[in-house]
């Protein structure tokens, strides 16, 4: 029905366009030359955009094009050999011929395929994928400090706790790319791994529809990053952003928040403007909104050093003489970037760059480690039940360094070459705010627990049965933390793509290929001091007995990669995109050999099945997928295409699900412990896109889309039976491919330009994600609370959020725009609206009460995630006032203030199943919370007061920027 819905919209609105289309005509005529020498273009190509009308350039380079509808249009120019230009905004009147002439540059001396010339049209009319592309002018004027919310913004795309969201997939599945290499922590789970900040992006392109066959490590969606270069003058610029100005800091709206960014930017002395460089540092430093904070966070990262490998996370002996584990941490979230980029421009149509990115971010938030993208519970990562002293909780350290090398040149007329050289590395530490893994020796206990202290308060104190009322739940008994975690990934990139411009002018060639050198280590141990050496007394200890009450190690090297092709057929208004991608893994000499190893704890049947569906090659065993992509555009009327796009895609599976468990040295010897399985596949995306692109005028256009993603290979969890080290039988938790998930939606976005001073936008999006399973998670925990997981029906994931509005209003008048006379020059503002559907959640119906009136809940699992929680509403507002120093070249100084989320919507993250939205003080709870209104011995559950029960309230922001 939604399929049928979706071409029911495209063919009325295609039909009301041609009723509109008027009768009249206009005419284009013009002269082409080459830029260099003067000469004509001969045979030169002249399209117009989004039509079927075109021709091409006599002897004397002339071009003539008669019988155009009246409209504003995009003119294309392309010869063989010479960059290709776009003029945009190009006026043809009834019965009026306009003139365009035009110089086309050779390819030789610049390494752009095209030119535009004029403001940048509101949608592309010539590419058959889901892509939009946010340019630096347009990150500037919108109230954003980083590139995830830039990405928020756009139609398809949802945000959540966890992170970013494209068309109902799950946060880990979108592929990021800064500079072309990917910027993605494999095993955090939860999205980027390098931060970018909004001032360091030249370019943000998302694409959540008909990914090139460049693209091999997605199944969602693909967010790359340009990062920005130096002009041709020095410029330096900066801001400074906080919640209070001293007198208001005990306010709602201020959690102690400071927001400082600096970058720089030019040509290198002494390279004739050849060598550019630009630089850029941002700092995020809050206390945020949820009251309680540790007195010091502490990153035991910093105390060792960053670049570390093998068995240092053992070493006790921190060595911090300049404080560095405490000076990056003085707020309880601590978010820091800098960017550094360098480009050469070694001769015409060569160029080098060179990127690095580095960010770094502590804090305590639980979310900053998943081990896949979207758990079931959507809990958000304040650790509530230790806010009493959070100087015990876990704190999390993050660090990502990435640096990549893009070499560009121009072979000859037909081809180009581009090389890029990339290396990721990103480590994450959770520990009990920074202690070592465990001291020498254990002479206390560490256990978290929540007591019951003095006074003792008593349940029906002048009965013969006395009752004390439980603990607090909250954990109050000086324990720490009982995780320690430490995982780092170092990848090494390789990739190269050839360009190849055919005589026919109708066929652009590109083909490449990617590889990956991958190394993980990942150590996970929960009560890491239980089977440390006891002190008995001053000459005495136990010997060391275990790592942890259980644990989970490994050390693996990987590869993966794909070989691309595709071809880009143009042939009068029409264009098609055929491509094809064959993605390879091996999953390492670990593997193999946990496979060859009768000591190693893998099933029979997988080792079977790895035999027969791997192959051998320089000696590892591989496997490998063929991706198949499609695009085709065309126009239906002037300015108006429909396109499709037909495409495969997959994801590999989180290294845990393949590894753990599997090294016969480091066993985990407990019970219901985790299993790697070395078979297990990518899970699958096979998507159907169909679509319309309108560009009514150069100053409005919309987009309309429907889409269907087949999720294929899902992954779940079972419990298989092995022997472990001591041939006992252990119950294990393994991850297989089973089952399978559909997301369907529509898409629309407007785009309006109004004169010279308002932009605007809106986008919305209505989807439905169902299946057999949420996430490999999720399927854990319907084993635990059910025993089995439901594979007889479909249903909802857990992940799904109908429906997506996004709105924004920018208005930046200049000097000749007055208001009573007084001019309005200099003052800019931007607003943003948002609208998302809540958390699904399982309703429950009151089955009874118990001894003291309490009600009873139990969960109606026929509608299992049927019901939707309160929606997410939120309005932003920015007001800037810049006082320019020099108008021409828009220096100086700007005063601005911010509101986020100005009316104080309250938006549920923990949604209370009995009212459908977060608790309230007096609202009844399920039963695995305690229900205040209730005082007994048998309120033990959580308190349902979470402060992170709510998204942030209002927050009001001061800022001082500069620009020199």
């Amino acid at each position: 029905m939604m399929n049928l819905t979706g071409k029911h919209i495209i063919a009325t609105l295609g039909l009301l366009l041609s009723v509109l289309t008027v009768t009249a005509q206009g005419k284009l005529k013009g002269t082409l030359t080459d830029n260099e020498t003067g000469q004509p273009l001969i045979g030169a190509t002249v399209q117009i955009v989004g039509t079927y009308k075109g021709t091409s350039a006599d002897v004397d380079g002339k071009y003539e094009i008669k019988d155009i509808k009246p409209g504003d249009y995009s003119i294309k120019i392309s010869f063989i050999g010479f960059a290709a230009k776009v003029f945009n905004g190009i006026t043809i009147k009834d019965g009026e011929t306009t003139e365009l002439d035009a110089s086309l540059e050779p390819r030789s001396q610049t390494l752009q395929e095209v030119t535009i010339v004029g403001e940048a049209n509101l949608v592309d009319l010539e590419s058959g994928k889901s892509e939009v592309s946010i340019g630096q002018e347009d990150i500037e004027e919108m109230n954003v400090r980083d590139v995830k919310e830039v990405v928020s913004m756009q139609a398809g795309v949802n945000t959540t706790t966890d992170g970013i969201q494209i068309r109902g997939g799950r946060v880990y599945e979108t592929e990021y790319l800064i500079d072309g290499i990917s910027a993605q922590d494999p095993l955090a789970g939860s999205g980027s791994g390098a931060e970018v900040s909004a001032n360091a992006a030249a370019d943000v392109t998302v694409i959540t529809g008909g990914q090139g066959a460049e693209f091999g490590g997605s199944s969602a969606g693909v967010i790359s990053t340009k990062i920005r270069e130096g002009g041709d003058k020095f410029q330096i610029g900066g801001s400074w952003q906080r919640d209070n100005l001293g007198f208001d800091k005990d306010n709602a709206y201020s959690w102690n928040t400071d927001i400082i960014e600096l970058n720089m930017g030019g040509p290198v002395p002494g390279t004739k403007k050849k060598v550019k460089f630009f630089t850029a540092i941002q700092s995020i430093m809050s206390d945020n909104y949820f009251g309680p904070t540790a007195n010091q966070l502490e990153s035991s990262i910093l105390r060792t050093g960053f670049n570390r490998s093998g068995n240092d996370w053992l070493n006790n002996n921190f060595v911090d003489p300049l404080n560095q584990g405490t000076f990056w941490a003085p707020r309880q979230r601590n978010n820091w970037s800098h960017t550094l980029k360098l480009s050469w421009q070694i001769k015409e149509g060569t160029r080098l760059s060179v990127t690095n990115q580095h960010s770094l971010n502590i804090n305590q938030n639980t979310r900053t480690l998943q081990i896949v993208g979207f758990d079931a519970i959507l809990l958000p990562g304040f650790q509530f039940r230790r806010s009493l002293n959070l100087d015990n909780a876990t704190t999390y350290t993050h660090h990502s360094n990435l640096t990549a090398l893009n070499f560009n040149h121009f072979l000859n007329d037909k081809w180009n070459l581009d090389v890029s050289v990339g290396r990721l590395f990103t480590n994450l530490r959770a520990d009990a705010n920074g202690r070592p893994f465990r001291t020498e020796t254990v002479d206390q206990i560490l256990d978290e627990q929540s007591i019951i202290t003095d006074p003792v308060q008593l349940y029906n104190p002048g009965d013969e049965i006395v009752y004390t009322i439980p603990s607090p739940w909250l954990i109050n008994n000086g324990g720490i933390s009982s995780l320690w975690h430490d995982h780092y990934a170092e990848e090494y990139t390789l990739k190269y793509k050839f360009r190849f411009y055919p005589n026919s002018k109708i066929h652009k060639i590109t083909f490449g290929h990617e590889h990956k050198f991958t190394g993980y280590q990942w150590v996970d141990v929960t009560r890491p001091w239980v089977g440390a050496p006891i002190r008995i007394d001053e000459n005495t200890t136990t010997p060391n007995r275990s790592i942890g009450s259980s644990f989970d190690i490994w050390s693996v090297n990987a590869m993966n990669g794909g070989l691309f092709a595709q071809d880009v057929i143009t042939y009068k208004g029409i264009i098609a995109t055929l491509g094809m991608r064959l993605n390879y893994w091996a999953p390492g000499k670990f593997a193999d050999d946990a496979v060859d190893n009768p000591n190693s704890p893998v099933v029979d049947q997988v080792r079977q099945n790895y035999e027969e569906e791997t192959f051998g090659l320089f000696g590892q065993r591989w496997k490998a997928r063929l991706l198949p992509r499609i695009n085709v555009s065309f126009p239906v009327t002037e300015n108006n295409v429909l396109y499709f796009n037909y495409s495969h895609s997959m994801r590999l599976p989180h290294p845990r699900f393949v590894y753990q468990g599997l090294d016969p040295n480091f066993q985990d010897r407990s019970f219901l412990s985790n299993l790697g399985n070395p078979n297990i596949n990518p899970e699958v995306n096979v998507s159907y896109e169909v679509g319309m692109k309108s560009q009514l005028t150069k100053d409005l256009a919309f987009t309309l889309s429907a889409f269907n993603n087949n999720r294929f290979d899902y992954i779940v969890s079972r419990r298989v039976l092995v022997e472990d080290q001591t041939g006992r039988p252990v119950s294990k938790q393994m991850y297989i491919n089973q089952d399978y998930a559909k997301i369907q939606g529509v898409e629309l976005g407007v785009f309006l330009r109004i004169g010279e001073h308002f932009k605007a936008f809106a986008n919305g999006t209505y989807q439905v994600a169902r299946g057999k399973s949420n996430s490999a998670r999720e399927a854990g925990l319907q084993i635990e609370q059910n025993g089995e997981v439901e594979l007889t029906r479909e249903q909802y994931l857990a992940f799904d959020r109908p429906w997506n509005f996004n709105g924004g209003i920018t208005f930046s008048p200049d000097s000749t725009l007055k208001l009573w006379g007084y001019s309005l020059g200099g003052w800019r503002v931007f607003l943003k609206q948002s609208y998302r559907s809540g958390y699904r959640y399982t309703p429950v119906e009151q089955v009874g009460t118990n001894d003291l009136g309490r009600p009873i809940y139990a969960p109606n699992n026929d509608e299992y995630l049927q019901e939707i929680g309160t929606p997410w509403i939120s309005t932003d507002i920015k007001l800037s006032k810049t006082f320019y120093f020099n108008d021409k070249s828009k220096t100086g100084i700007t005063l601005s203030i911010e509101l986020r989320n100005a009316l104080n919507n309250k938006r549920s993250q923990i949604v209370n199943p009995v009212t459908g939205t977060a608790y309230r003080q007096g609202d009844p709870v399920t039963n695995n919370y305690r229900d205040p209104r209730y005082l007994g011995p048998q309120e033990t559950g959580a308190l349902p007061n979470n402060p992170a029960r709510f998204l942030p309230p209002r927050q009001l922001l001061y800022g001082i920027s500069f620009k020199f």
